[in-house]
């Protein structure tokens, strides 16, 4: 059966408000067929433990701009709590 991840990250200084005040934003990449099970569990952590955050910065072409320091990653249930996404990333 195919899966798919969905990768999350939060960027300090990402966002910013009405100001030009920094905060933090999301970002999340989905791997994987759009129509797939969404992996989870020990198969998830065992997945995430081999993921750089440089690897992520550099696949959202943001690694001109963070660094590994100004990032976290976050699981999919806190992006979507957070970031409120209506639509998977």
């Amino acid at each position: 059966m195919q899966k798919k991840i969905r990768i999350c990250l939060e960027v300090q200084g990402l966002g910013q408000d009405d100001l030009g005040t920094p905060y933090p934003a999301g970002v999340c990449l989905t791997l994987g067929d759009e129509d797939a099970e969404e992996m989870t569990g020990a198969e998830y952590r065992d997945f995430m433990k081999e993921i750089k955050v440089e690897e992520v910065l550099r696949l959202a072409f943001l690694d001109q701009q963070f660094t590994p320091a100004d990032c976290r990653f976050i699981t999919p249930e806190e992006y979507d709590q957070k970031y409120g996404e209506d639509e998977p990333c």
